[in-house]
C-alpha cells in the first residue's frame, strides 16, 4: 500500500478519528440535536393545539356574545312592553283623576255661581223692597195715612218673595 501512497497508520488514525468523531457527535451533538428538534415539535404541536382551542372559544364566545345580544334585546323588549303598560296604566289613573278633579270645579263652580244668584236675587229684592217703600212713602204719602201705608208695606214684603210671572 506504500506503492499507492497509503499509509496504514494514517488510515488507521484517520479511522480512529472518524470512529471518535462519530461518536462523540452522535453522543454531544446529534442526541441533543434529536431532543431539541423532538422538544421544538413538541411545542409546536401543543401551541397549535391551544391556538384551535382558542379559536373553538373565540367562536364559542361569539356565538355566546350573539345568543346573549338575542337574550338582552327580547328583555328589552319586555320591559319596554311592562313599561308601556304601566305607563298606559298611570296615564289612565291620571285621566280618571282629572276627570274627577273636572268634575269637583265644575260642582263647585255650579254652587258658587248658584250662591251668587242667590245673594244678586237677595240684593235685588231688597232693593225692589227699598225702591217699593220709597215709592209707598213719596208717592202716596199725601194721599194714605201711616196705617195703609204700613199695611201695603207689609203686604209687599209678605208677597214680594213669591214668584210672580208677568205676561206681555
Amino acid at each position: 500500500m506504500d506503492q499507492l501512497g497509503i499509509d496504514i497508520r494514517q488510515l488507521v488514525a484517520q479511522l480512529i478519528n472518524f470512529v471518535l468523531f462519530f461518536i462523540i457527535f452522535k453522543k454531544f451533538i446529534a442526541t441533543p440535536f434529536q431532543s431539541f428538534l423532538n422538544e421544538e415539535r413538541r411545542k409546536e404541536k401543543e401551541r397549535q393545539d391551544i391556538l384551535e382551542k382558542l379559536k373553538k372559544d373565540e367562536e364559542n364566545a361569539a356565538a355566546d356574545k350573539i345568543r346573549m345580544k338575542e337574550v338582552a334585546k327580547k328583555e328589552f323588549e319586555k320591559v319596554l312592553q311592562e313599561a308601556k303598560k304601566e305607563a298606559d296604566e298611570i296615564k289612565n289613573e291620571l285621566i280618571i283623576e282629572a276627570k274627577k278633579e273636572a268634575d269637583e270645579i265644575k260642582i263647585r263652580a255650579k254652587k258658587q255661581v248658584e250662591e251668587e244668584r242667590d245673594k244678586l236675587n237677595q240684593a235685588v229684592k231688597d232693593k225692589m223692597v227699598d225702591l217699593s217703600i220709597a215709592i209707598v212713602d213719596k208717592a202716596f204719602k199725601d194721599f194714605l195715612d201711616g196705617e195703609t201705608k204700613k199695611k201695603i208695606t207689609q203686604h209687599i214684603l209678605n208677597n214680594f218673595g213669591k214668584k210672580v210671572v208677568y205676561e206681555n
